[in-house]
């Protein structure tokens, strides 16, 4: 299962980077067939397609490397000993805030199964607005991930590496 979840990790990371190679892309192509009178009418449509999933994506990839901002002014000023603690709260609230996003992501995602592309009719605003529950399940499972190491961490308390939430 470790592989498995390696393996996705590692996916999710080049489909990020692809999407948003192909968003700058598609949206230089668009410019220039525009300067050259033919307009792409799709390339706007497309280049948000992929922009949502190259973010939303990317954003669980960077959550799992510890790479989101965070602000540790609050655990500073609290005893070592409560840091444990507030970072299991603060991952709680995360999760919940994911399962609302999951199920809330769902529900608009079949929601805008009729609502169309203006620019492609034939392919549904589902496709973007799924980018969201799936990336926040991901996220999920991360936050899961989190929460596990840090209940069964045998670190001490003191150590000053793990003051930041």
């Amino acid at each position: 299962m470790a592989k498995f979840y390696d393996s996705l990790c590692e996916f999710e990371v080049d489909l990020s980077g692809s999407c948003l190679v192909a968003t700058v892309f598609v949206i230089f192509v668009a410019a220039l067939a525009r300067v050259f009178g033919e307009p792409v009418t799709w390339g706007f449509d497309v280049a948000l397609l992929l922009f949502t999933w190259g973010v939303f994506i990317g954003a669980d990839a960077a959550y799992r490397e510890g790479k989101f901002v965070h602000v540790d002014i609050f655990c500073e000023r609290f005893p070592l000993s409560w840091h444990k603690p507030m970072k299991l709260i603060v991952y709680l609230i995360i999760a919940a805030f994911l399962v609302a996003l999951v199920y809330l992501g769902f529900i608009l995602s079949v929601r805008t199964w009729h609502r169309s592309f203006q620019g492609i009719p034939a392919l549904s605003y589902t496709w973007v607005t799924l980018s969201v529950p799936i990336s926040s399940l991901l996220m999920l499972v991360t936050t899961a991930i989190k929460i596990r190491k840090e209940v069964i961490a045998q670190q001490p308390m003191n150590d000053k590496n793990s003051t930041a939430i």
